[in-house]
């Protein structure tokens, strides 16, 4: 077997369980079925942890078969992370009105959060549980 055929095969394979392709041969469609649901799933259930909670709430039941929906119709891309997928996904879902724009986040100065704050953050991390150095 050359190694266009296993690239064509493999390709074959990944169709069938990310972007419901047709069974190759030699493989059983009922057990290509069950890994493609699983694989679902479990885009599914990490797509949920990424999501902000205000899309959450603002969906509730109706976010997982959206989920569902976004999944079958865009499969993953090379080069891209999940935060990548969860942020086009919302994006998507803003652009059909269906969650409020995300609101503006105020940008800091150029000093940031001055000598208090890096003095209070040095003090929360000494009092860390866990921390190397605690005191």
């Amino acid at each position: 077997m050359s190694r266009e055929d296993l690239a064509a095969r493999q390709a074959a394979l990944l169709a069938a369980l990310v972007a419901d392709g047709p069974a190759p041969a030699g493989f059983d469609p009922a057990r290509l079925a069950l890994e493609a649901d699983a694989l679902r799933a479990k885009r599914r259930r990490l797509l949920l942890r990424l999501i902000p909670a205000e899309v959450h709430e603002q969906l509730g039941a109706d976010l997982v078969a959206r989920i569902d929906g976004w999944i079958r119709t865009h499969a993953r891309r090379t080069g891209t992370s999940l935060h990548d997928e969860a942020t086009a996904f919302v994006d998507l879902l803003r652009a059909a009105d269906l969650v409020p724009p995300s609101p503006r986040r105020r940008r800091r100065g150029r000093r940031g959060r001055g000598w208090r704050g890096v003095r209070a953050m040095r003090l929360s991390w000494r009092v860390t549980p866990g921390s190397p150095h605690p005191r």
